[in-house]
């Protein structure tokens, strides 16, 4: 005689039970605004667009990194069990591998050093120190509103700003290989740049022509495409910043932009990610985490 099945009220509460396990183990998997610390080891790398420096507000070791930096905003959402944030502004990826940084209050320990073999979660923001993309960008800008510099035009400024990505690619190559051997088991996020200028020059936030305005952008694009290369290469997970900040370039409102011009009408820093682009950040940072934390359970 086969065995008795249980009455069906004590099915679905057992049915009931189950589906909460998978759900509490998919809350400890999925961070959210309500979930438990989690046990990644958190390292935050990069420069200024890492650190958020502030006019007002500094943590008082000369690297400007503030609180409303979109590393501290997601180890706030993360809650990681251990947080590192190593991003210092003006930083070049030698000084994340082989130099320490020069700051108003000293050297800088490399940043490389927060990196160990217990790293599970890296971002990294890096590249426009290394190219000097802002000495690109000036070359276009006009001192009366409504001039144009003609930059787009002007062949030792295009020579220029080709020059000055080529090195970017094995710089980039390098600093991935290297976190990867020293942190084997760590995901690895690395952003673009650009965002700061958009389609149209907005005197004197953006004193370029609207034609200059799109060269510059177009410098960006380029640049975002070698980073964006170097981390496919390397199979980390390539964070696009650039276009989803469309729409909120230093030349919209105050309201909806999420950078600064040359003129700042924040206590961010100009030429610099405000406090509304870090929360931008963070959450666009948050969608790219949750998708490979997602193929961790699958």
């Amino acid at each position: 005689m086969p065995p008795a099945r249980p009455p069906r009220v004590i099915r679905r509460v057992l049915a009931a039970i189950g589906l909460l396990l998978v759900l509490g183990l998919a809350l400890v998997a999925m961070p959210g605004a309500s979930s438990p610390r989690t046990s990644e080891h958190y390292v935050a790398l990069g420069d200024s667009r890492a650190a958020g420096p502030s006019t007002l507000q500094f943590l008082n070791d000369s690297c400007g990194r503030t609180a409303e930096s979109y590393p501290r905003l997601l180890a706030e959402w993360l809650r990681p069990e251990f947080f590192t944030f190593a991003a210092c502004s003006g930083a070049t990826v030698e000084d994340i591998l082989d130099e320490p940084q020069e700051t108003r209050s000293g050297p800088r320990a490399l940043q490389l050093d927060a990196v160990t073999p217990e790293t599970t979660l890296i971002t990294i923001s890096i590249g426009g120190n290394d190219v000097r993309w802002y000495d690109i960008a000036r070359r276009c800008f006009t001192k009366d509103e409504g001039g144009d510099r003609e930059c787009r035009n002007d062949p030792e400024t295009r020579i220029a700003a080709m020059e000055s990505l080529r090195p970017l690619r094995p710089r980039l190559d390098r600093l991935l290989g290297t976190l990867q051997e020293r942190a084997p088991k760590a995901l690895i996020f690395l952003a673009s740049h650009g965002g700061t200028v958009g389609n149209r020059g907005c005197w004197p936030s953006v004193p370029a022509s609207d034609a200059d305005a799109r060269f510059i952008a177009g410098y960006q694009d380029r640049m975002n495409a070698i980073i964006e290369a170097a981390a496919d290469h390397a199979g980390v997970t390539y964070v696009d910043l650039a276009s989803r900040s469309e729409g909120h370039d230093a030349c919209q409102p105050k309201a909806r932009k999420w950078y600064e011009g040359n003129v700042t009408t924040s206590t961010s820093l100009s030429m610099h990610p405000n406090n509304t682009g870090n929360a931008g950040f963070s959450r666009i940072f948050q969608g790219y985490i949750k998708e490979e934390f997602r193929k961790r359970v699958r």
